[in-house]
């Protein structure tokens, strides 16, 4: 269970500087190109080290495996990367990465419905701290009057939420499939590639208008970002063959706190952060802490 809590942290660091440069990029490169160029170079890096050191557990994939992962690939790159990075464009890293505190709350559900694990009290107790701070992220961002519902803002924080429970559904597949059917760093790897092969079929215009257009420097640090999540991606996957997705969803939905830290340091021209989205995120983070102590106590 150690070894799994430490895998889930590095995920959340991952994916804290992984959001920071995908927030850079997009300055300069559309969403729909810079989530296809994140996720080739995460693909590109993960499938060379699966090859190197997984070569004969890819020649004996069954197809219903290889079925599983393509599900995978499709729930977390085409629909929830391409939500989050919208997200991102749209309300910024600091506002729209706290909202993946609800992905806890989805992957305790479905692993408790689908997979029946049944989380302890300290991990159980955790979920409501973790909406509470989600809802203080909200309403950071929400102070002040106003009439009108579908503002643009609204419709990031939707997207964000979106992309955070899409992600949580791929959680519970992965835990399906790295416990006993495929290796994580395979699994991590296939997912990506088959992600990035549907994301090129869906927007190879954007894609190639980002390299007519798009200056060589934000290109770069789209594939940066992808670096970083792809190695995320397989931390996450060797966490979920080691603890439940109830215990390791929690855990790396602290990168919220690395984006915040990493986002006042390098990003205060293009966003700020205030008191109350930082409260906010102290205290998911605290729910987060909850659950790591209820998993090391399980």
């Amino acid at each position: 269970m150690g070894l799994a809590i430490i895998f889930a942290l590095l995920a959340a660091i991952g994916f804290g500087c992984g959001n920071v440069f995908v927030r850079l990029g997009i300055e300069r490169v559309s969403t729909r190109a810079a989530t296809f160029w994140t996720v080739l170079s995460g693909a590109v890096l993960l499938t060379v080290l699966a090859l190197a050191l997984n070569f004969s557990e890819i020649k004996s994939l069954k197809l219903s495996t290889i079925g599983w992962i393509a599900v995978m690939g499709v729930i977390a790159y085409p629909l929830a990367r391409v939500l989050h990075n919208t997200a991102i464009n749209m309300i910024g890293a600091s506002r729209s990465v706290p909202m993946s505190s609800i992905q806890p709350l989805v992957a305790f559900s479905l692993g408790m419905l689908l997979l029946g694990e049944r989380p302890n009290a300290l991990v159980s107790a955790g979920t409501p701290v973790i909406v509470g701070g989600l809802l203080m992220v909200v309403l950071a961002g929400n102070i002040g009057p106003t009439e009108r519902l579908l503002t643009t803002k609204n419709i990031g924080y939707l997207l964000a939420i979106g992309g955070a429970a899409a992600f949580a559904s791929r959680d519970v597949i992965s835990r399906h499939i790295v416990t006993g059917t495929a290796p994580p760093l395979v699994a991590a790897a296939f997912a990506l590639a088959i992600g990035g092969i549907m994301l090129f079929a869906l927007f190879h215009r954007d894609v190639a208008q980002s390299l007519r257009q798009a200056p060589g420097r934000y290109l770069g640090l789209c594939a940066i970002a992808g670096i970083f999540q792809g190695l995320a991606v397989a931390a996450v996957f060797q966490a979920l063959s080691r603890a439940p997705v109830t215990v390791v969803s929690p855990i790396y939905a602290s990168q919220p706190l690395v984006t915040l830290l990493l986002v006042h340091i390098f990003l205060k021209r293009l966003e700020t952060v205030s008191p109350l989205l930082a409260l906010g995120t102290v205290i998911s983070i605290s729910g987060v802490s909850l659950v790591i102590i209820g998993a090391a106590a399980s």
